[in-house]
């Protein structure tokens, strides 16, 4: 995610440890939200491959299950996540759900109040998913077919870090965003990597595409190339900007030279997409059709 992660960071191993205890937060008042709907589009072109399929989830499954647990751990917890995010994650079905039509849906729900299972209490409750200790990668494409909201408030993202994040945290361990789409700008795609600069503190390099149409009206590919010495975002298999180590030593240090793990989520609100609006509808959801990593 774009802004500062050091809060998240620190608490980033006890989050996934609380995982199993979502069973304790408060239940939720409001009636359960149901999955996309089987009219949703779904994906019958094929992604563009370049190399070798590493790693894929097509989110085949039962209208209501869970995403596979193979491949995805759920981060739980609220607090802001070091960007003011007014969003709790849960582990909860309401929030990230298979619908049946392989699609995975991470749904955002105003829940005024909610206690987290940390004991945080926020306005919103959503998903986060990570492969950290499933599945991690050096170098490829790593691409989604997804349709994302981009009402006010709304956050959409997948992204990566270091499997040393543990050791090194962040930006030590480098960051790179496949895709981020704020609410306040919903015709635009960003792609971004951090790490650390060289005056100290993180570093954030940024390329982004307005793409003159809004981003929830359908289905989109997003995706990075990533090889040893740059990376190069696309859409729709347009190339939009490219990041090189040049740029990134020109202040910072280079730390894109050791596997990441993958992360999607919805957030809401922030110091990204801002707050949302009066004239956001609630719930809003993030449909995935796939994700996939090639070497």
């Amino acid at each position: 995610m774009r802004s500062a992660r050091l809060r998240s960071v620190l608490v980033l191993s006890a989050l996934l440890s609380l995982a199993a205890c979502t069973s304790a937060a408060a239940p939720v008042s409001q009636p359960a939200i149901p999955v996309a709907p089987t009219s949703l589009p779904v994906s019958t072109s094929a992604a563009p491959v370049k190399g070798t399929l590493l790693w894929s989830d097509d989110f085949g499954g039962a209208a209501g299950s869970a995403p596979d647990p193979s491949k995805w751990s759920q981060q739980v917890g609220g607090g802001g996540w070091g960007n003011q995010e007014l969003e709790c994650y849960t582990d909860s079905r309401q929030n990230s759900a298979l619908d049946g039509n392989g699609h995975l849906v991470i749904t955002a729900v105003r829940d005024p109040g909610h206690r987290c299972a940390d004991g945080n209490v926020d306005e919103y409750t959503s998903a986060r998913l990570t492969t950290q200790y499933h599945f991690s990668a050096r170098y490829g494409r790593i691409e989604m077919y997804a349709q994302v909201p981009t009402a006010p408030g709304a956050w959409p993202a997948l992204w990566s870090m270091g499997t040393d994040l543990p050791q090194v945290n962040w930006p030590e361990a480098g960051e790179i965003d496949v895709a981020e789409v704020g609410g306040n700008l919903p015709t635009t795609i960003h792609g971004t990597v951090h790490g650390p600069a060289t005056a100290g503190g993180p570093q954030a390099v940024t390329r982004t595409h307005d793409t003159g149409a809004n981003l929830s009206t359908g289905f989109h590919r997003f995706a990075v190339d990533w090889s040893p010495d740059s990376l190069t975002w696309d859409i729709d298999g347009e190339p939009y900007g490219t990041v090189s180590r040049g740029d990134v030593e020109a202040n910072g240090r280079w730390v894109f030279s050791h596997p990441f793990f993958l992360l999607l989520n919805l957030a809401v609100g922030g110091t990204f997409p801002g707050a949302p609006g009066s004239q956001s509808d609630w719930p809003q959801q993030l449909v995935v059709d796939y994700v996939r990593v090639y070497a």
